[in-house]
């Protein structure tokens, strides 16, 4: 009895030392790795860097700080004008054409001029500030859609494949720090009809409505 019972602990000693060596070989022992490391030998600085030499380079010049574009110093100024006392009219051009004379050089007129365009939803085609030239269509009849009854809606919707608008080019040109918008058809010829008659009252009334704002 007593030899089985040893041979019980032999067995059960043996299966447990196998079991820890299997486990260790699962998990094995860093600190035996750290123990044959060797140490990384220290940095040798260069001689040029060595000491106070770094402390002797000259700093960077600060960055220039960031300046705002209108308080830099122009050469040319942008001309000004007193928007209240600045004078729209139409004029008689002779030969029975007028033109729509704006108090201001033809850097503001262009911008009036523009700006009426578009309050008053009239197509631009074209446009080159440098010629100082608008391509627009203009229709006096053109009415502005409204909500209405259905046939108004079809009624509309017909109609709005029909051309009726007309080709004009407006023309500026700055004389003495003042602009005149002249209408020109297609062949650049000054246009008398009712039509750009009608143009150029609408620019005359929508530029005097905004500048007494």
């Amino acid at each position: 009895m007593k030899t089985k019972i040893r041979s019980l602990i032999i067995v059960a000693v043996l299966v447990n030392v196998s079991a820890c060596s299997t486990i260790k070989n699962l998990f094995p022992d860093k600190e035996k790795d750290y123990q044959f490391t060797t140490e990384i030998p220290p940095l040798i600085m260069p001689p040029d860097l060595a000491g106070d030499s770094i402390a002797n380079v000259p700093a960077a010049a600060p960055a220039a700080e960031a300046t705002d574009v209108d308080a830099v110093p122009r050469t040319e100024t942008a001309p000004t004008v007193d928007r209240k006392l600045t004078q729209v009219e139409l004029v008689d051009a002779g030969e029975g054409t007028k033109r729509l004379r704006i108090g201001a050089p033809s850097a503001i007129a262009w911008r009036m001029v523009g700006k009426a365009l578009s309050r008053k939803s009239i197509e631009v085609t074209n446009r080159n500030q440098d010629d100082g030239r608008f391509d627009v269509q203009y229709d006096p009849n053109k009415k502005e859609v409204e909500d209405g009854s259905i046939w108004d809606e079809v009624n509309f919707f017909f109609k709005g494949f029909e051309v009726t608008e007309q080709e004009y080019v407006l023309k500026l040109v700055e004389n003495n720090r003042q602009t005149d918008v002249v209408i020109l058809d297609k062949e650049q010829k000054p246009v008398a009809d009712e039509t750009s008659l009608s143009l150029l009252t609408l620019l005359h009334d929508t530029i005097k409505a905004d500048l007494a704002k």
